[in-house]
């Protein structure tokens, strides 16, 4: 069995976790940037999608080299924490600013996984 058959098999319980935390927070950021579209200054706009983007690769990378040696399993497990601590927001009324918050949280996300960028 190789390593990705592992990862795949849950030899690595925090690498499938945090993909998953990370897949549902760019999810979760696509749609906070949708609903600010209209009101967006052209500056946040592109800071939105900056950040997007680098989700984007983050992903990337972390489904080609799951375990590369840049970064450990104490940094996965710490990036896990943050985006479980990210607030979740039922009320619609209380989506304004939303993007940007989630931007914030998931640049420290990035950061903390080595992403460059931040």
């Amino acid at each position: 069995m190789n390593h990705e058959e592992k990862l795949q098999k849950g030899a690595h319980p925090v690498y499938q976790d945090l993909l998953k935390a990370l897949e549902s927070a760019r999810t979760r950021l696509a749609i906070a940037i949708a609903a600010e579209t209209k009101a967006t200054p052209l500056e946040r706009w592109n800071y939105y999608l900056e950040t997007a983007d680098q989700m984007r690769r983050c992903l990337k990378q972390l489904r080609a080299l799951p375990r590369s040696g840049t970064m450990s399993s104490a940094d996965w497990i710490e990036a896990l924490a943050t985006l479980k601590r990210i607030p979740q927001r039922s009320d619609p009324r209380l989506r304004k600013g939303e993007a940007h918050q989630l931007c914030q949280c998931l640049r420290a996300v990035l950061a903390q996984l080595g992403q460059p960028g931040n």
